[in-house]
């Protein structure tokens, strides 16, 4: 179904087998440049024996990185207490870099050379560069999203780590690549969410706080996971900056530290700030998200995927200059084409989806109980979107059952199984290259690259007449029960009355030369 080399494909990057990154530079000064990992984090301390009152923001340590090719990037590094700073980058080049660096009340900063190497690193999470609908990485490997939702526990120290490791351990071996985390950047301090965990607050800005989230984002790193923030910058019933100066230095520290990392998703707010404005202080109308979330794209020189968190629906912001994905809830029940026209008319040119709120099975806010069939249902209709699926596992609000837990005995493991298989499917093809094309079918949900091959899903079988051009087509059906099931469908010029094979339920068809 696959050809060869497409198989072979040596920008793939889809699966995430486990790797220890994060080789820092340093500050030792040794006759031979320090290497650092293409995407990975190059790392340097200086000190300042100048005493500040406020070290976080009466002073910047400017910094200026000239690529092997000759361009010059500014960035600013961060104070790490006492009298230590440090600056922070991810070279996308390999080759010689330099920098330099000056604090700007004319304190001596530092200087020197490190050598970008070719690594293991798929690239920076970013829309993908051949099919900017899905995401991918810079560099050109491509990526299919397979995100799980994690409650307000996950950064907790009162959460035991042999805890999170077992369920990283579960979360790996399940093949998830994505989590999205609650209480992150900041505390939702409400009852049966944050309150009561010990994360780390990182407002007023202290060092040692952050530092204790950069352990463990260090570990997902290393694992391979991306992360996407479900509180973001500002988090809802969090403690964060109100006035513009403070929000910009926070947004600074912020980038400083975190911009560096290759696996990070960025959110400007959340959840749901227009929803709920008494719960962000009430400084967070549109006009104000709109502000910060251009200030995190202008700051922000890596250009890592920004978006917000919003209410059920469309998303308001999507066509937002800052705005470089959509974020997505609702569209929680089983009606296939009223969910899959809802991702669709939220699909801007250039822009991926993330389903981050739309697929919560046991979620009591609207999603209710899906059956097992219902879920696979679910999961092909939404990636036939070309929506990246965030699935939860849930018995009541967002940090409820196994997503709250944390705890592997509490998952309802077919449930994962099911979409696992459903993920595994499009894995074994080019979706990379594919469009949603609803105008080419007469039923079921298309995508296509026109002119080379078409799949389409009928939730409930039956036929279909597909518009091919550049016909004749092998057709296959496949099984969606069991994608191991195929049948031969003969030769299609035309792609009319094609139908599916009578027993089964759901079934995929694939056209192909």
């Amino acid at each position: 179904m696959v050809d060869a080399e497409e198989k072979n494909d040596g920008r793939k990057n889809h699966g995430f087998p486990n790797l220890r990154l994060h080789a820092a530079a340093g500050s030792e000064r040794t006759m031979q440049a320090p290497t650092v990992g293409q995407w990975d984090r190059f790392e340097a301390s200086v000190r300042n024996p100048h005493a500040y009152a406020n070290p976080y923001e009466d002073v910047t340590l400017a910094a200026t990185y000239r690529k092997p090719n000759g361009d010059t990037v500014a960035f600013w590094g961060f104070h790490d207490g006492g009298s230590e700073w440090k600056l922070r980058f991810m070279p996308d080049q390999a080759g010689t870099w330099r920098y330099s660096a000056v604090f700007d009340d004319g304190t001596p900063g530092a200087e020197g050379v490190f050598e970008c190497v070719a690594s293991n690193v798929p690239g920076m999470i970013a829309a993908d560069e051949e099919n900017p609908l899905w995401f991918g990485f810079r560099g050109g490997g491509h990526l299919l999203v397979r995100s799980l939702h994690v409650g307000d526990r996950f950064f907790a120290s009162n959460w035991a780590p042999e805890k999170r490791t077992a369920f990283l351990d579960w979360a790996g071996r399940q093949g998830y690549n994505m989590l999205s985390i609650a209480s992150h950047y900041l505390n939702r301090r409400d009852d049966e969410r944050g309150a009561g965990w010990d994360t780390p607050r990182l407002w007023p800005l202290n060092a040692g706080e952050w530092r204790r989230m950069e352990a463990i984002l260090d570990e997902l790193a290393a694992r391979r996971l991306l992360v996407y923030p479900f509180a973001g910058f500002f988090g809802q019933s969090s403690n964060f900056p109100v006035e513009p100066a403070g929000q910009q230095a926070l947004i600074r520290y912020g980038l400083a530290r975190l911009g560096p990392y290759w696996n990070l998703l960025f959110n400007v707010a959340g959840p749901e700030p227009l929803v709920h404005p008494q719960k962000f202080h009430d400084v967070m109308p549109a006009e104000d998200i709109n502000r910060l979330g251009s200030e995190i794209a202008r700051l922000d020189v890596f250009g890592h995927p920004l978006s917000i968190h919003n209410g059920c629906g469309d998303d308001p912001f999507r066509d937002a200059d800052w705005s470089s994905y959509v974020t997505l809830q609702g569209f929680k029940g089983v009606n296939w084409a009223e969910i899959s026209e809802g991702l669709l008319r939220n699909h801007p040119a250039g822009k991926p989806v993330y389903a981050q709120e739309v697929f919560w099975p046991g979620n009591t806010c609207g999603h209710g109980e899906l059956s097992d069939s219902d879920i696979r249902k679910k999961a092909f209709v939404l990636i036939m979107s070309a929506a990246a699926i965030n699935f939860g596992d849930m018995a009541g609000k967002s940090s409820s059952g196994f997503s709250g837990t944390l705890d592997p005995a509490d998952c309802i493991q077919a449930r994962h199984d099911i979409v696992k298989r459903v993920w595994d499917f499009f894995q074994t093809v080019p979706f990379h290259r594919m469009r949603p094309r609803q105008d080419l079918v007469s039923a079921g949900y298309c995508l296509a690259e026109e002119g080379a091959r078409y799949l389409v899903y009928l939730p409930a079988g039956g036929s279909t007449a597909v518009r091919v051009a550049g016909g004749p087509y092998r057709a296959c059906w496949i099984n969606a029960q069991q994608t191991a099931d195929r049948r031969d469908g003969g030769r299609t010029f035309e792609g009319r009355s094609l139908a599916a094979p009578r027993d089964g339920e759901d079934w995929l068809l694939w056209l192909a030369h």
